[in-house]
């Protein structure tokens, strides 16, 4: 019995971890080798491919909730494309504002369809809302003017991402206890992919102002659908939603961040992100467990 669960939590591990974060890693090469503008791929691969792992049943076109972050994936890239060619800013925010909006609507949707148009609509708009929110505070119009080849030898240019890296990972545990395994596995293959990512993009010198859309839109999605879909209270989802901000305040609210600094927000970040973490492990933790 204690082998088959040894071997049980193993296979957990690989799935959530460790085959996201090598899946993720290779693509990243590759795709700073052959697409340099499109690195951001790798952890879009290696989510994709841990997504497959923990849902064995995962169908395109899509059949389940689960299985529309494929499609969420799509259009995090046309995102990415749209924001990185369109230089007006209205017009690209609202181009934003609707695909985000889009995204949101076909992850929920399959849940809420039972409540009505209405509701699924509200849910999308406003994650739609806040999810944008997020890219106009971190995304400054220096970087866009100089370009992408002074950026991406800074760690700063890096942040956004690796904020979002932490988040995921420190609401693994939570979501997966509170309420759904899956949807906490899923953030834990997110998380592993992400740092594959940033590990190539740091090394290679080879990132983009706007290749966290994605990344943004996938972990939206996990929050957003680990209370439609799991149950999580709504006070836990606005506090880890809550520390997703915390990077792009601090990028947005300081001059030009050498890599010391750099590192000093990573270490803020995940500090807020622990504290919020146990906490709301303490508020979805099983009360049958605390006798």
């Amino acid at each position: 019995m204690y082998e088959e669960a040894s071997n049980s939590s193993v296979l957990m591990l690989l799935h959530t971890a460790v085959y996201p974060f090598l899946a993720a890693l290779i693509i990243s090469v590759i795709a700073a080798k052959l697409l340099r503008a499109s690195s951001y791929l790798g952890y879009i691969g290696g989510f994709i491919a841990g997504l497959s792992l923990i849902h064995s049943g995962l169908s395109f076109p899509p059949a389940q909730a689960i299985d529309y972050y494929s499609i969420t994936a799509l259009i995090g890239t046309v995102s990415v494309l749209c924001f990185t060619n369109i230089r007006q800013t209205i017009p690209r925010n609202i181009l934003g504002l609707v695909l985000f909006g889009l995204s949101f609507y076909l992850l929920l949707n399959p849940v809420l369809k039972h409540t009505g148009l209405l509701l699924s609509l509200s849910w999308a708009a406003a994650s739609a809302i806040v999810t944008l929110v997020y890219h106009l505070l971190q995304v400054q119009p220096k970087e866009l003017e100089l370009g992408n080849d002074k950026a991406e030898r800074k760690l700063s240019v890096l942040l956004p991402t690796v904020g979002l890296m932490i988040v995921a990972g420190a609401a693994a545990p939570v979501i997966s206890i509170g309420g759904s395994l899956l949807i906490g596995q899923l953030l834990g293959a997110l998380g592993a992919a992400l740092f594959a990512y940033v590990i190539v993009s740091y090394l290679t010198k080879v990132t983009q102002v706007f290749s966290c859309i994605p990344a943004s839109l996938l972990l939206g999605g996990l929050i957003t659908q680990s209370h439609v879909l799991a149950d999580i209270p709504l006070s836990v989802i606005l506090l880890i939603t809550a520390s997703v901000f915390v990077t792009p305040i601090a990028v947005r609210f300081s001059s030009e961040l050498t890599n010391k600094q750099s590192i000093g927000v990573i270490f803020i970040q995940g500090v807020i992100s622990l504290l919020v973490s146990g906490f709301c492990l303490w508020l979805v933790w099983p009360e049958s467990s605390l006798y």
